[in-house]
């Protein structure tokens, strides 16, 4: 089990009633990756659905994405960053024991999802296709 002492992820979660989102702060203890060579559909992707199958993701190699990560806003995540048709998914598990759902294309644009309206939205190093 890898452990970062370091800041890795700021989350804006959202509070009730309207309110200003708050900044909150964790560390990462753990990451699994659940599955990887997921072939996404883009109207205008033209990376092949079999080329996907060749981008394998493990966890060490998840755990060093994310940490050199960093947060960026939702529209620099929608709007300025490349992405692929090739994505993993995984979990991954703070100090405090809470567990989110991710996902990461291998261009190198990730998410973190807080619920199901609320997401850290992150950039990081490309991801290789597995050799």
């Amino acid at each position: 089990m890898v452990r970062f002492t370091a800041l890795l992820v700021t989350l804006l979660l959202a509070m009730g009633g309207g309110a200003q989102a708050k900044p909150t702060s964790f560390v990462i203890k753990s990451v699994h990756v659940d599955q990887a060579g997921i072939w996404r559909e883009k109207s205008d992707g033209d990376e092949a659905k079999e080329t996907c199958a060749r981008f394998h993701l493990g966890d060490k190699a998840a755990t060093r994405w994310f940490a050199k990560a960093k947060e960026v806003t939702e529209h620099a995540w929608r709007e300025e960053l490349d992405w692929t048709q090739c994505f993993a998914t995984g979990t991954l598990t703070t100090t405090d024991g809470k567990t989110y759902s991710w996902d990461l294309d291998r261009s190198g644009r990730g998410q973190v999802k807080i619920s199901d309206t609320v997401s850290a939205y992150l950039a990081g190093p490309e991801l290789p296709f597995a050799q």
